[in-house]
C-alpha cells in the first residue's frame, strides 16, 4: 500500500530519503549527510531511520527510509514557503495512510456465497431459456452462455451443466457457431455474429 509520499514498509509508514530529497529540491548527497548528522548527534534516532539502497544503472547506492518521527526530525531544519508547503503535503500523506490502515474490516458475510450462487443459477437459467426462445434451440446449446455466467460470478458451473437437456453434438456455443447454424448471415453471405450478439443484448 502507497501514494506518492509514503508507503507501507514492515507494518510501518515510511517515506524515503530520494523521494524526500526530489519533493524539496535537494540533493540527495546533502539529505544521507543531514540523516547522518542526526544519528550521530542522537543515536534513541536510530529507530526513526533504516539504511537500505536501491539501484541505479547497475550500480547499488545508499537510502534511508524513515517513518514519521525520522521525518519530522529531517525536514525541521528545511526552511522557505516551498518546504512548508510539502512539509504538509507529507503530513496529509502520513495521515491519509494511517487512517487506510486503521478502517476496520467487514467480516465476510456467511450468506454472502450463499445468495450468490443462488443469483448465479437464476441468471444461468434465464440466459439458457432466452437462448432457446429467440433461436428455438434446445438447452443444451448454453453450454457457453452457462460458462460465461459462471465466470461472471466467479462459480465453477461444471455441475450445473448436466441440469441442462443433452445434445447430439454438445460443445461449446459462440455467436459465429450460432449464426452457422441457425442460417443467420450478413450481406456477404457469411456467418453475422454481430447480429446475434444483437439478439442477445435484446434478451438482457
Amino acid at each position: 500500500m502507497s501514494n506518492s509520499l509514503v508507503e507501507v514498509s514492515n507494518n510501518q509508514i515510511v517515506t524515503d530519503s530520494r523521494r524526500v530529497a526530489e519533493v524539496f529540491g535537494k540533493e540527495h548527497k546533502n539529505v544521507l549527510r543531514s540523516i547522518s548528522e542526526i544519528l550521530v548527534a542522537q543515536k534513541s534516532a536510530t529507530k526513526f531511520f533504516y539504511e537500505t539502497e536501491h539501484e541505479y544503472r547497475g550500480q547499488k547506492f545508499p537510502m534511508y527510509l524513515m517513518n514519521r518521527d525520522g521525518f519530522s526530525l529531517l525536514v525541521m531544519g528545511f526552511n522557505g514557503k516551498k518546504a512548508l508547503e510539502w512539509k504538509v503535503k507529507y503530513i496529509e500523506a502520513f495521515n491519509e495512510m494511517e487512517k487506510q490502515l486503521t478502517v476496520p474490516k467487514l467480516a465476510p458475510n456467511p450468506h454472502y456465497r450463499t445468495r450468490l450462487i443462488k443469483t448465479a443459477v437464476k441468471d444461468i437459467g434465464g440466459t439458457a431459456d432466452a437462448i432457446a426462445e429467440v433461436f428455438g434451440v434446445k438447452k443444451g446449446m448454453a453450454t457457453a452462455a452457462l460458462k460465461m455466467v459462471g465466470e461472471a460470478y466467479g462459480i465453477d458451473t461444471e455441475p450445473l451443466q448436466t441440469l441442462l437437456p443433452a445434445e447430439a453434438t454438445p460443445g461449446l456455443l459462440t455467436p459465429t457457431g450460432i449464426a452457422k447454424a441457425l442460417g443467420i448471415v450478413n450481406g456477404k453471405g457469411t456467418p453475422d455474429p454481430a447480429a446475434v450478439n444483437c439478439k442477445l443484448t435484446e434478451c438482457d
